[in-house]
């Protein structure tokens, strides 16, 4: 019996090699291809860690490593955090999903009456998806960005269909600042990152020294050069994390016994909106996540752009299966990586 033991331990393990193996073989054969210079990837199967781990270059001019603490910008997978907030203040009794944005912004224009917080959390406000006052090389507040929106017509009566929207972001945010008395990237550190323990998690500011932050990089022509820097600061993507924070950031999700109830977690996640007229498609927007179905499999994600990054965050539901993969390369495809990551494992279940 014993012996039977070691001989199914050592097979176990052979397995579980073989599999990082495998991992490792998709990731650098998809780098190579979409000439990705750094990339950090997290992997989590029914709450146990599969990877975490970096590839490539953090800094490609030192020779910097990427490991599963280098600080990545996250791009629009920050939009989860938001929502978040906005219903941890709504437990809080400090405000309400269906409250209108008018008793927020009350010198708003008469259109936006009817836009209620949900909408700007479902991208279905009617808003530009930018506001005119937006430039990357600036530093503006989020209340001036918002203002220089006012004269814009609504593009649709709000709530009637979806339109991806990085201005309601800012409003979103604005709101957090107004109801909970701090700026957002406080009030969402304290009532999140802390709780969830995510320690090396925070806001893009691109001024700030931050130990094992990441360099972003773009093609030109064939040749790799930086890419621009991003010098304002968007809630709509307003946050770095690292592959080991977001694993508990997972954590945080799976569990759903911190920071919000239960029931408002399952909030985030219910189809909101249809994001697309074609019959067949079966993608939807909650708030702050896209909720769709692939081959059969239920998958909860979100997508982040910035200037030299490129981030993704997918989530199996029934398979109980997350991958995490951020980079700082601006041609980079995460998402297929994602799939084709998901199409081993689904495979080799």
């Amino acid at each position: 019996m014993k012996n039977k033991m070691i001989v199914l331990f050592l097979f176990v393990n052979v397995l579980g090699y073989g599999q990082v193996d495998s991992t490792d073989f998709i990731v650098q054969k998809t780098m190579k291809e979409q000439k990705i210079v750094g990339l950090s990837l997290a992997v989590v199967k029914n709450g146990k860690l599969v990877v975490n781990k970096g590839y490539g270059l953090a800094n490609a001019e030192h020779n910097i490593p990427v490991t599963a603490e280098t600080v990545i910008r996250l791009g629009s997978v920050s939009k989860q955090f938001f929502t978040t907030a906005i219903l941890k203040l709504q437990e809080e009794g400090k405000l309400n999903i269906e409250d209108a944005v008018h008793k927020f912004f009350p010198d708003a224009p008469e259109t936006w009456r009817p836009i209620l917080i949900k909408f700007l959390m479902s991208h279905t406000s009617g808003l530009k998806r930018e506001s005119p006052a937006y430039d990357n090389n600036k530093m503006t507040s989020d209340i001036a960005i918002i203002k220089a929106a006012y004269p814009l017509a609504l593009e649709f009566k709000p709530g009637e269909k979806y339109q991806y929207c990085n201005l309601a972001y800012y409003m979103l945010a604005q709101i957090i600042t107004q109801v909970s008395g701090m700026p957002w990237q406080d009030y969402i550190k304290e009532q999140i990152f802390i709780p969830a323990g995510m320690k090396n998690t925070g806001m893009t500011d691109f001024y700030l020294i931050i130990p094992n932050r990441a360099n972003g990089y773009m093609h030109k022509k064939g040749v790799l050069i930086n890419a621009d820097a991003m010098y304002a600061v968007r809630p709509s993507g307003g946050f770095l994390s690292t592959s080991t924070d977001m694993i508990l950031w997972d954590k945080v999700l799976r569990e759903k016994n911190i920071i919000l109830k239960k029931d408002t977690w399952e909030l985030l996640w219910q189809p909101f909106i249809k994001t697309s007229e074609k019959v067949e498609s079966k993608t939807h927007y909650g708030f702050g996540w896209f909720i769709d179905e692939r081959n059969g499999h239920k998958v909860i994600e979100h997508g982040g752009a910035n200037l030299g990054f490129r981030s993704y965050y997918t989530r199996f539901i029934n398979e109980d299966l997350s991958i995490i993969i951020m980079t700082n390369t601006d041609e980079a495809n995460p998402a297929g990586i994602v799939r084709a990551l998901s199409d081993y494992y689904f495979r080799n279940k």
